[in-house]
C-alpha cells in the first residue's frame, strides 16, 4: 500500500512538471485589449444593447463593493472594466459619427454632380429647341415648295411635258427642251430628298429633346430625394454628435475618479503604476515612431551584432578551443531562450505583473525616484526620447527608451525592450550600448501615479500589438 501511495505521489508530481513546462517555455502572447466580450458579428445596434447591459451589471458591482470601501483593488478594477465598456460605446459612437459625416460627404458630392448633369441637360434641352424651331421652319419651306411643283406637275400633266417635247421645230430645241425638263426634274428629286433629310433630322431632334427632358426629370427626383436623405443624415449626425459629447464627458469623469482612487492605492501600497487614460491614439502615434526608428536603425544594429558574434574573449591561460569545449553545453542552453537581466537592478520585485490590469503591455518595477535603470541586454538605443503635452507636461510613456537588441529569441525574431517614466535619460538614439549599461534614472513622468520603471519586451516587431510577458525573459 505504501508503494502504491508513494507511486501515485510520484506520478503527481511528475504530471504537475509537465503541466508547468509548457507554461514556462510557450511562445509569448500578444496584448489583448480589455475584454469587452464584444462579437464582430453583432450589428452596432446589437454591440451597443449588449454593452449597456454589461454596464448595468458592473453598475451593480461597484454599488456592492463601494459600500464596503472604494480603497481597494477590487472596486478599482470593477470601475476599469467599466471604463473598458465605456470607451467601447464611444468608439461606436465615434464610429457612427463617422459613416454619418462620410455619407453627407458622398450625398454632397453627389448632389453637386447631379446639379451640373441638370444644368448641362438644360442647356442641350435649350439647345435641341433652337435646333427644332430652325429645322422646322426649313423643312416648311421646302415642303411648301415640293407642294407647289406637285400641284403644277398634277395640272401639266405628261401629255403637257411630251407637246412640249414634240412641238421643237428642230433637234437642237429638241435638245435644248429635253436639257430644260430633264433640269427641272432633277431640282424636284434633290427637293424631295430635302424635305425627306429634314423630316427625319426634325423627328430625330424631338426624339432627342424628349429623352433629354425624361433624364432631366429624372436627375430632379434623385436630387429631391438625395436631399431628403442628406437632411435626415444630418440631423442623425447632429444627436450622435451631441450623444459623443456626453459619452466623452461620462468618460472623462469614470478615468478621473478611476485616476484619484489609483493614486491613492498605490500612495498606500507604494506599487506604483499608470494610469488608465490613455488613448489608442496616442499607442498607434508613438507606434508610428518606434516602428520609424526601427527602420532608420536597422543597419546600424545588424553591423553591431555582427561584429560583436566575431569578439571572444577567453580566460587567462586558457586556449580559444579550450573555452570553445567548455562553453558549448552554457550555449546551447543560452540559445533556447533570451536572457534579460531587471531594468532596475535594486528592484527585482514586479509590483504590477503584465496584464495586471486590462491592457497592461509590460512589468513594472516601483522603486525610489532617481534609481538606476540599466539595459536588459546588448543593443542600440533606437529611440530615446520625450512624449509631451502642448502645455510641455509629459504624456503617456513620458521621457523612454527603446533598445533593439543584437540577440534574438529561440526562433530568430528581433528583439525590442521599453523603459519608461524616466526621470533622466542618459543615452541618446544610434548609441550601443552593452547589458546591465546605465541608460537613465527612474521617475514618475507620463501617465504615472508614482516611480516606477515600466518595463516592456517586444517581438518580433517593434509594435505595440507585439508586447509579450518580460516575466518569460527574466530571471
Amino acid at each position: 500500500m505504501k508503494r502504491q501511495r508513494h507511486g501515485k505521489q510520484v506520478l503527481a508530481v511528475l504530471l504537475a512538471f509537465c503541466l508547468f513546462l509548457p507554461a514556462v517555455f510557450s511562445t509569448p502572447a500578444a496584448v489583448p485589449a480589455a475584454d469587452t466580450g464584444l462579437n464582430s458579428q453583432m450589428t452596432p445596434e446589437e454591440q451597443q444593447s449588449y454593452l449597456e447591459m454589461k454596464l448595468r451589471q458592473t453598475e451593480k458591482t461597484l454599488e456592492t463593493l463601494g459600500k464596503q470601501s472604494k480603497d481597494t483593488q477590487a472596486y478599482l478594477d470593477a470601475l476599469d472594466q467599466k471604463i473598458g465598456y465605456l470607451r467601447s460605446q464611444l468608439k461606436l459612437t465615434e464610429q457612427k459619427v463617422d459613416t454619418a459625416e462620410n455619407r453627407i460627404t458622398v450625398l454632397q458630392k453627389q448632389q453637386k454632380k447631379n446639379r451640373q448633369d441638370q444644368a448641362a441637360l438644360q442647356q442641350q434641352i435649350t439647345d435641341t429647341k433652337q435646333q427644332i424651331t430652325v429645322l422646322d421652319a426649313q423643312f416648311q419651306q421646302n415642303y411648301q415648295r415640293y407642294c407647289q411643283r406637285l400641284r403644277a406637275m398634277y395640272i401639266s400633266g405628261e401629255t403637257n411635258v411630251l407637246a412640249f417635247l414634240l412641238g421643237s421645230t428642230d433637234i437642237g430645241q429638241l435638245l435644248t427642251r429635253y436639257e430644260m425638263v430633264a433640269r427641272v426634274a432633277k431640282q424636284d428629286t434633290a427637293l424631295l430628298r430635302s424635305v425627306q433629310t429634314e423630316g427625319t433630322r426634325l423627328e430625330q431632334a424631338k426624339t432627342d429633346l424628349t429623352a433629354r427632358q425624361k433624364d432631366l426629370q429624372t436627375k430632379k427626383t434623385a436630387l429631391a430625394a438625395s436631399q431628403t436623405e442628406l437632411e435626415q443624415t444630418v440631423t442623425t449626425l447632429q444627436a450622435d454628435q451631441k450623444d459623443l459629447t456626453t459619452r466623452r464627458q461620462v468618460l472623462t469623469g469614470q478615468q478621473t475618479e478611476a485616476n484619484r482612487l489609483l493614486k491613492q492605492l498605490t500612495d498606500k501600497t507604494k506599487a506604483y503604476t499608470e494610469y488608465r487614460d490613455v488613448t489608442q491614439n496616442d499607442l498607434d502615434e508613438i507606434d508610428r515612431q518606434i516602428e520609424e526608428a526601427a527602420k532608420k536603425y536597422t543597419t546600424t544594429t545588424t553591423t553591431t551584432t555582427t561584429t560583436t558574434k566575431k569578439h571572444t574573449t577567453t580566460k587567462h591561460g586558457e586556449s580559444a578551443g579550450t573555452t570553445a569545449s567548455t562553453t558549448k553545453k552554457h550555449t546551447t542552453t543560452e540559445s533556447k531562450r533570451l536572457r534579460l537581466t531587471y531594468p532596475v537592478p535594486s528592484q527585482t520585485r514586479i509590483t504590477t505583473a503584465f496584464h495586471g490590469y486590462a491592457g497592461h503591455s509590460g512589468c513594472d518595477f516601483a522603486c525610489a525616484s532617481g534609481s538606476r535603470v540599466v539595459a536588459a541586454e546588448s543593443g542600440t538605443v533606437i529611440v530615446s526620447a520625450d512624449l509631451t503635452n502642448s502645455d510641455g507636461s509629459y504624456r503617456s510613456y513620458g521621457r523612454y527608451i527603446v533598445i533593439a537588441h543584437d540577440k534574438t529569441d529561440s526562433v530568430g525574431n528581433s528583439v525590442y525592450t521599453l523603459y519608461a517614466h524616466n526621470s533622466r535619460r542618459v543615452v541618446s538614439a544610434g548609441t550601443h550600448v552593452h547589458r546591465g549599461q546605465l541608460i537613465a534614472y527612474s521617475g514618475s513622468t507620463g501617465n504615472s501615479t508614482g516611480p516606477h520603471c515600466h518595463f516592456e519586451v517586444r517581438t518580433p516587431t517593434a509594435s505595440y500589438n507585439d508586447c509579450v510577458n518580460p516575466e518569460i525573459y527574466l530571471p
